[in-house]
């Protein structure tokens, strides 16, 4: 009887685990060589503001755009957190990069190269957030979960070449639902800024050059 009371415990948590569906599978974090012999080949990085992708969804609505303005400047402080202690990293302020927009319409390419003129840096990071949904529900009963997608590209500034790039997309998803590739992230419903800080510790850490 113990033993089958222990096996429905087990059963039982198993199955409170909310789930999160991802585009991809989770890459194992870079050792230690691997992030010395980057950081040796990037010793400079710029991150650059992070972008609303407003392109991203012709259907798009002014309040749907100006929540994803919103929760691009969340991101960006986010991001500029989980980057303090970084010694290679220079963060760009929305001012500072206008100040150094050309006059003309120049491609990315050459932006990047000014940019990377100006600050003495060999590369830079450029965020874009498509999706930022906010939960519908408290932390045990949700009927519409959080959902955020964001990608993170790394660039060469003397060609404009990518050198390192990924994509988070998640969505939280019902309770008993897909549990073979569910992330155990606790027993309650996430905010979308929850989802977010979480994205981008991952990231960040999967990143060689930081």
């Amino acid at each position: 009887m113990l033993k089958n009371n222990l096996i429905m415990l087990s059963l039982l948590l198993v199955f409170s685990v909310a789930g999160l569906t991802s585009c991809g599978t989770k890459q194992a974090p870079p050792t230690d060589e691997e992030r010395l012999q980057a950081r040796s080949q990037v010793p400079c990085i710029v991150v650059l503001p992070v972008m609303a992708d407003l392109k991203s969804d012709e259907s798009m609505t002014y309040a749907q755009a100006a929540k994803l303005e919103k929760g691009s400047a969340f991101l960006d402080q986010t991001i500029a957190e989980a980057l303090v202690g970084f010694d290679n990293v220079r963060m760009l302020s929305q001012r500072q990069l206008t100040s150094l927009l050309p006059q003309d319409d120049a491609a990315q390419s050459a932006l990047f190269t000014r940019i990377g003129s100006e600050l003495k840096c060999n590369a830079v990071l450029l965020t874009k957030l498509s999706r930022f949904e906010q939960r519908v529900g408290g932390d045990y009963g949700a009927d519409s979960p959080a959902s955020a997608a964001f990608s993170m590209k790394l660039f060469d500034t003397r060609d404009g070449s990518l050198i390192w790039s990924t994509m988070f997309d998640q969505t939280q998803q019902s309770l008993l639902s897909n549990l073979m590739s569910a992330h155990q992230y606790g027993l309650k419903w996430l905010t979308v800024e929850e989802l977010v800080n979480l994205g981008v510790a991952e990231k960040i850490k999967q990143c060689p050059y930081f």
